[in-house]
């Protein structure tokens, strides 16, 4: 019988292994499909992706078309939340058997910086190594919401 995932384990893995500031083209939604949504980061978009940050079985997620690795301070993108955090942005929304993650990202407004937290809920995360031939560059990701203004946090899964 398998044990059911460490969720802690699997993202202070990722944590270990992304190096959120080398990747200086940043970050970006690649893809979402059939309730799988790809983030990419790269050192250089316009010829390669150098990661794949994937969640699978996702009901939600809230995160920007892209950002920078400089919007991301510490050494750590990823964390797990839990439903008490998720419920005092989205009070309404049933995460059902799911894992809550977060991002947290910081913006200069003014000269100040803010930190405003995006979610995926998904049933599971991993992260991969880009390797040629499978390092080609691309966005294939339309936001469902449009030219939404910034910072949107309703959900994309629609």
């Amino acid at each position: 019988m398998n044990s059911p995932p460490n969720f802690p384990q699997i993202v202070d893995k990722i944590n270990e292994t992304l190096p959120v500031h080398a990747l200086w083209d940043g970050f970006w939604i690649h893809k979402f499909k059939r309730s799988n949504l790809v983030i990419s980061g790269s050192q250089d978009q316009t010829y390669y992706r150098n990661y794949d940050l994937v969640f699978k079985k996702v009901l939600f997620f809230n995160l920007p078309r892209a950002w920078r690795d400089t919007n991301v301070l510490g050494d750590h993108m990823l964390r797990l939340s839990d439903r008490e955090e998720f419920a005092r942005h989205h009070p309404d929304f049933d995460i059902q058997d799911r894992q809550i993650f977060a991002i947290d990202l910081h913006y200069d407004v003014e000269g100040q910086w803010q930190k405003h937290t995006f979610f995926v809920v998904a049933a599971h995360v991993y992260l991969f190594k880009c390797e040629p031939p499978d390092d080609a560059p691309g966005l294939f990701y339309t936001d469902p919401l449009g030219d939404v203004w910034y910072p949107c946090k309703e959900n994309r899964v629609v």
